[in-house]
Parts: structure tokens; sequence; C-alpha cells
């Protein structure tokens, strides 16, 4: 259930749920399953459901109680905010991450903003114990290697290389940009198809050094070493993968995992004519949302919001290098022009993309595609503005985003 789940199968994730729930139909482990994709698919009554099935026989359930306290927005959980907050002053380290993620989000919807930071920071304090410092050293040093690859002679050397298909559209950014909300729009075009957030490119660009067949250097730099078949080899797998997720008559296809940013100068060659969509957003209200979310241990980042000012830093010194050097299409599109002119920054991406207008894409809240990011409950409300300088509600804690705010127009 949870692989057909991962791959976006919601049908099949279902009748896997429902078979494991006939084998055990007290798993919590299945029940929260249940509740997640019921989440994935726009259904909070029903996710709230499965989640209060487990609480009933286990209240302090940790990832039920933190869970069904983020459905907010859409149901009373008051029974469960009170459970949580008791929770979460002695909850262990790991559960207090997931409790507090899920109880400062309520809290912040409440209106109760200094509670809801005060309680964000320590879920962001236990994720940040859990999963260790992010080195910002060796973040540095990373950037430094993918401008240096990547270099103007690299592309002049690999000129009209790669699979020349124009179907491939990345939407890259930091998340919280707003990406979500783009693809949604792209998705509700009759020929436009999202699939979601995919991990294909990072794959096939860090398993590089495997179809040189050696492990002396690692990506990016081995790229230097990829020959022109080996490109288009690289880029035509590219293209198979999306296609096969695709239906056949979609012509632009969406991949919107925003930290593909990292791997434009690998698309330039291999994917010469693919879109790029970069999604940009204010840092105090971009950063202010990182870290209110549960991201995946993985981005250490996302747990400080110094570090949050400094990979922005870092993001934005890539993006420019690859727009000064590569031939790649790239359109910016910001999030605050976006939810305060819909029709017109959605006829902009449509043309960008060469797809006709058509009235379907305002509508992109009704899109019944499921939805895995944390976005998944904005993008299927009509468009509003209230996440705009919302910053401002928090502005005396945010004191590393304000000031990286102020180097934005250098």
């Amino acid at each position: 259930a949870r692989t057909h789940q991962n791959l976006g199968q919601t049908d099949a994730a279902l009748a896997a749920y429902e078979k494991a729930r006939d084998h055990s139909p007290d798993s919590a482990e299945v029940l929260a399953g249940l509740g997640e994709l019921f989440e994935d698919l726009g259904a909070p009554e029903q996710a709230a459901a499965h989640y209060r099935e487990i609480l009933k026989s286990q209240p302090n359930h940790t990832q039920a109680l933190a869970n069904v306290v983020g459905l907010e927005r859409h149901l009373d959980v008051y029974p469960e905010m009170e459970l949580a907050k008791a929770a979460f002053k002695t909850a262990s380290v790991r559960d207090r991450a997931l409790i507090g993620y899920g109880l400062g989000k309520a809290l912040d919807r409440a209106g109760r903003y200094d509670e809801a930071f005060e309680i964000l920071a320590g879920a962001n304090a236990a994720r940040r114990e859990l999963a260790g410092a992010v080195g910002k050293d060796e973040f540095d040093r990373r950037v430094d290697k993918f401008c240096e690859t990547f270099s103007a002679s690299f592309f002049g050397q690999r000129l009209s290389w790669g699979n020349p298909s124009g179907r491939p559209v990345f939407i890259v950014g930091l998340p919280r940009s707003g990406t979500t909300l783009t693809e949604q729009i792209i998705s509700s075009h009759p020929i436009g198809f999202g699939a979601g957030e995919l991990g294909t490119l990072s794959d096939l660009a860090t398993a590089a050094p495997d179809r040189l067949g050696r492990n002396d250097t690692a990506y990016p730099k081995c790229a230097d070493d990829l020959s022109r078949d080996q490109m288009m080899a690289l880029g035509s797998e590219y293209v198979a993968h999306i296609e096969s997720l695709a239906q056949s008559h979609a012509a632009s296809i969406v991949d919107k995992q925003p930290l593909n940013f990292w791997h434009l100068g690998l698309v330039a060659v291999a994917l010469p004519n693919a879109k790029i969509i970069h999604c940009v957003r204010d840092i105090r209200d971009v950063g202010n949302s990182i870290f209110s979310q549960n991201f995946n241990p993985s981005q250490k980042w996302s747990t400080d919001l110094k570090d949050i000012a400094h990979y922005w830093r870092g993001y934005r010194r890539l993006m420019r290098h690859y727009t000064a050097v590569t031939k790649l299409d790239i359109l910016e599109v910001r999030y605050e022009d976006t939810v305060t002119g819909i029709e017109q920054q959605s006829r902009r991406v449509l043309d960008f993309l060469g797809l006709n207008w058509d009235p379907k894409v305002l509508s992109f809240h009704k899109n019944q595609r499921a939805v895995q990011t944390p976005s998944r409950w904005q993008v299927r409300q009509p468009i509003y503005a209230s996440s705009k300088e919302k910053w401002r509600l928090y502005e005396k804690h945010l004191g590393p985003l304000v000031e990286a705010a102020s180097e934005a127009t250098e």
C-alpha cells in the first residue's frame, strides 16, 4: 500500500490498505496509512476518522495525534489540541518533533502566534537534535563545486547534445515557494500533467559514476567525463520514465521536485529543450513557512532560521549561475504575483509552455489528483492571499530572515 501511495497510485494503495485492514482491523499502522492516503486525496473528515480510531485505543499515539491536529483548518480538533499540548511537554525528542509541527500549525491558525512559534521552535530543536546540525562550510563547497563543474566552457563544448524532447517541465525553487500551486495550475490544463515530486533526476544524476563504470570521481565532477551518447541516454531514460507516468496526449509533463535546481546544469545538456519554471517568494515568508513544516530529516537546513537563510543564499547563487551560463528556457514566477493575479500569471505560465489558454486552470482547486506535499490543502482551495506578508505576524522572531530579505534586491 505504501509503495503504491508513494508512486501516486491511489486506487491500488486504497485496495491494498483495505486488504491489510481485513487481516488486521485494529492495526495503527494500517489506520494511519489510510488517514494519510485520504489526506492526499483531499478528504479531511475521512482522514480524521481513521486517526481518531487509533486514538480511541492509544490516546498518546504520536503520529495519529500530530496528524489529526494538523487538520485544524477543516475540523474541530480542540480536544486533540489539548492532548497534544500536554503530550508535547513530556514527550521524547522524537515524539516532540512529530507533535510540535502539527500543534504549531494549529495554534497559528487559531491566531496564537507567539505560542505557535514557541512550539515550532521546540519541534525544530528536537528534529535538529535527532538529525544533527547542517554543515555550512560543506554546503558552500557543494555550491562552489556545481558552479565550477557546470561552467560556461562546459556548455560551450556540449552544444546540441541530449534528448530533444520538449515535454519535460521542471518546477524548481525553495520548498513552500508556490511550486505545488504552479504545478496544480498546469495539471488542470487538458494537455498538462503533474507528475509530483519525482526523485528520478536526482537518481540519474548521482548514479552518473555508475554510467561511467568508475567510482573515483563523484557527481557533479564526473559530468565532465560523460560522453555525448551517455548524456543522450541519461536524458532519454528520464523522458521514458515521465512518459510512463503521464497520459499519452500530455504536451507538458511537470516534475515539481523543488530541489532539482541543483541539477539544472545536467538538464541543460541532457534535456536542452526542457522548460524551467523557477518559483520565488519573499525569504521572510518562505523561510517562516519552511520552519513550520515537518520535512524529511535529511533536510537539516530547514530546522534553524540562520541555516534557512544560508541555504537561500547558496541556492540563489547557483540559480544566478545557471541563468547566466546555460541556454535553458527559464521563467521566474513570483508567489506574490500569482496569489494576487491568478489569471495573469496562469496565462503567463501557459504561454511559456506553448499551451493554449483554458479557463479550467483557474479552477485548479477542483482538480481531483492526489497531492502528497505539505501544500495539499492549500491547492484544494480557491486562490487566497493571506499567506502574503504573513511573516509580519512573526517578525520579532525572524531576525535572520529579515536580515536576508535586505539582500533580495542586490
